[in-house]
């Protein structure tokens, strides 16, 4: 599966997620406040990540999707889903890890603050992008999930970059306060990135 080359409208991605997620709009609020919820019980937080995904992708679609819907995506995704939360767990630990060990230390050695603050950006905005195409993908092995969304970012890299950034604040506004969380913010953030996705590899299968 490899991205569509020719750049995509950031302005109508943001319209037609923004639309999709209002008309399920109660239904992405209980889904976004279930997400933060098993964020903080930690075991459930892959899955339920997971779960966000492939939820707004049925929404994307225009289908209809309810609880059992949701509960059976839980359950089909768990172990995957850890795969997936358990390198997360063990990359951006070490990423954290490193950045404070560097962060006081004198000298040349600052230059490996910067070194590992970059490493962690990139590797955020590698996750950006995971769960759509890992739902998309006939081969849904990390390596290939990650393949795919490097190359989208080679070949989208203004759209790719907008939505990162406008999640990465979404994210910084959600740890602050729990307001646009409750509002249903997880969703719409999963929406975007869905619809970058979806408009990528949908055009690549039809021109």
């Amino acid at each position: 599966m490899r991205p569509y080359r020719k750049t995509m409208n950031v302005f109508a991605i943001l319209a037609f997620a923004l639309r999709r997620w209002w008309d399920e709009y109660i239904s992405v609020i209980v889904l976004s406040a279930l997400w933060l919820l098993a964020q903080v019980l930690v075991i459930p937080g892959p899955p339920a990540t997971a779960t966000l995904y492939a939820m707004t992708r049925e929404t994307y679609d225009g289908r209809y999707w309810g609880a059992a819907d949701a509960w059976a995506a839980f359950k089909t995704y768990f172990w995957p889903s850890w795969k997936w939360g358990a390198l997360n767990w063990v990359v951006i630990g070490v990423g954290l890890y490193n950045v404070s060990t560097f962060w006081y230390v004198p000298g040349v050695w600052q230059g490996l603050r910067v070194v590992w603050l970059v490493a962690l950006a990139v590797w955020l905005a590698l996750n950006t992008f995971y769960w759509p195409f890992w739902l998309a993908a006939a081969d849904k092995s990390l390596r290939n999930t990650y393949a795919n969304v490097a190359r989208f970012w080679l070949l989208q890299p203004v759209t790719a970059l907008v939505l990162f950034v406008i999640s990465l604040v979404g994210v910084v506004v959600g740890l602050s306060t729990v307001v646009p969380v409750v509002l249903g913010l997880p969703a719409l953030l999963a929406l975007m990135g869905e619809t970058a996705v979806r408009r990528s590899v949908d055009k690549l299968t039809t021109d």
